[in-house]
């Protein structure tokens, strides 16, 4: 019984964290900037790590994904891709009791 209770607990929990290579399907929050992709990264990366050190960024097609690793639930994706004459910003967040305001925030500063 304990390894049955042990064996689904692991299961929900691995449910809840998404790997950085997958983004869900809707953003939280989604904008466009009149700044580059690069210009836009370069914005919101150091913001991002004066709270969690280990954000990193990455490139994708058309521009940059920006990750905050999680320890509990999905890490928090912002991926900034060219669009027009700037940048569309797209933010995912993991459930409402463990999203960043503070990541929200920067992101909307660098607009």
């Amino acid at each position: 019984m304990r390894m049955l209770i042990g064996g689904l607990l692991l299961t929900t929990l691995a449910g809840c964290s998404l790997p950085a290579s997958m983004v869900p399907g809707e953003p939280n929050f989604s904008k466009i900037s009149g700044k580059a992709p690069k210009e836009y990264a370069a914005c919101v990366l150091p913001l991002w790590q004066q709270d969690i050190p280990k954000t990193s960024q990455t490139s994708i097609s058309n521009g940059y994904r920006i990750t905050a690793p999680s320890i509990v639930t999905a890490d928090e994706i912002l991926d900034v891709v060219k669009y027009k004459d700037g940048s569309r910003v797209s933010l995912y967040q993991g459930p409402p009791w463990a999203k960043s305001a503070s990541l929200r925030k920067s992101v909307r500063e660098c607009l």
